[in-house]
């Protein structure tokens, strides 16, 4: 995309490609994925008196479960002496420094110096983050200022089952994968395995929560997919093989750092228990990552031909195919390369125009929009797919 310029304070802004990949501290990408709730943690990953040090956005925090069950995030570092607080030990919700001692409470309070002959904790205070636990992740407010109001995903909550839930780190950067979620017409080609015509024609449009996308064709029900901004990606299936049952997924694109994102998902079927226990079953194991596959791709010491859907079935499948792509992009300095893009593209295009919009205005400082998602995005979905 070219650049275009905004106005913030005195001097023009330039907005590029590059700012979209660029999240860490100060950065504009940054600063917009901050003003929303983003997962961080998979909560079965958290047990209870435990502490994890996690990377978001280029930033280093503290993940901890209390002893309630209850989860927090506060800042990688003690204030004292500046080690690792995630190497200390949980006590009741609060967490004490394994070098001196210090101890914080889940708003970051220091509550206890034991050395200290005469204690100052409430002089010390480090960074805290609002937390929820939600549809089997740990979600987090990394923004300045009050937090929003928590998006729930009614959908994913009004089922007779939990979610399935995924976990993974790639090795390429968050909007990429944003871009890819919108290119309906590599699903035909870098997804062979799926026997897939290629579409005929794409339909992308704004919406409350984002863009929708619809690609139609002979062989193609046009079932919509969503990207709802800034980060997360939805999308869902008919019944098939004369079940009765809709499946519906969610997926987060969170940066780890500029060279990595997490993959948060979320998978549901809006049927009966067996229904939904036969389809996890089938599932099992095939959200796995084999990365070192595609990497022997991309190396050159295997080819694509030699991949076998038999050994790598459904998602694992997916996730060679799209980490092959993704990585054979390059570094974030390469992004974009070269480019010629044509009309299948228009959903890439779209959700560029989109993001600079936002950052255009954040630049600015001009009001951003508010995105929303409908209550029951997949039951108005279904039913107007059932007529």
């Amino acid at each position: 995309m070219e650049a275009t310029e905004a106005r913030g304070g005195d001097s023009p802004v330039q907005i590029t490609y590059q700012d979209f990949l660029r999240t860490g501290p100060g950065t504009l990408a940054g600063r917009y994925l901050r003003r929303f709730w983003q997962p961080v943690y998979p909560s079965d990953q958290l047990p209870t008196g435990r502490a994890k040090p996690i990377k978001i956005m280029s930033e280093d925090f503290t993940l901890y479960r209390g002893e309630s069950g209850q989860a927090h995030l506060v800042a990688f570092r003690c204030a004292h002496r500046g080690t690792q607080l995630s190497t200390g030990w949980v006590e009741g919700d609060e967490l004490r420094c394994f070098y001196h001692g210090w101890k914080y409470s889940g708003d970051g309070q220091c509550t206890e110096q034991p050395a200290e002959p005469e204690q100052f904790c409430n002089r010390i205070k480090i960074r805290s983050y609002p937390v929820r636990d939600y549809l089997g992740l740990i979600f987090a407010y990394l923004g300045e200022g009050e937090a929003p109001s928590f998006p729930r995903l009614v959908d994913f909550e009004e089922t007779e089952h939990p979610c399935a839930v995924s976990y993974a780190v790639w090795e390429s950067n968050y909007f990429t994968q944003l871009d890819n979620a919108v290119d309906p017409t590599h699903t035909s080609i870098a997804h062979w395995h799926f026997n897939r015509p290629l579409p005929e024609r794409i339909d992308v449009e704004e919406n409350e929560c984002g863009l929708q996308i619809r690609a139609s064709g002979p062989g193609l029900k046009a079932n919509p997919s969503y990207v709802h901004m800034p980060n997360a990606h939805e999308w869902g299936g008919p019944p098939r093989g004369g079940k009765s049952v809709w499946s519906y997924a969610r997926g987060w694109r969170v940066p780890v750092d500029d060279f990595h994102h997490a993959r948060f998902g979320i998978e549901t079927v809006a049927g009966s228990r067996e229904e939904a226990e036969e389809r996890w079953s089938q599932r099992a194991g095939a959200s796995e990552v084999p990365f070192e596959v595609a990497a022997a791709v991309l190396a050159g010491t295997m080819g694509p031909q030699d991949l076998d859907v038999e050994l790598y079935p459904g998602p694992s499948m997916t996730n060679i195919q799209d980490h092959i792509a993704l990585a054979g992009l390059g570094s974030i300095a390469d992004h974009p390369p070269v480019e010629r893009l044509g009309r299948a593209d228009v959903g890439v295009v779209f959700i560029r125009r989109l993001w600079e919009h936002e950052l255009r205005a954040l630049a600015g400082g001009q009001p951003l929009k508010e995105w929303r998602r409908p209550e029951r995005l997949w039951k108005e979905v279904e039913a107007a797919a059932r007529g």
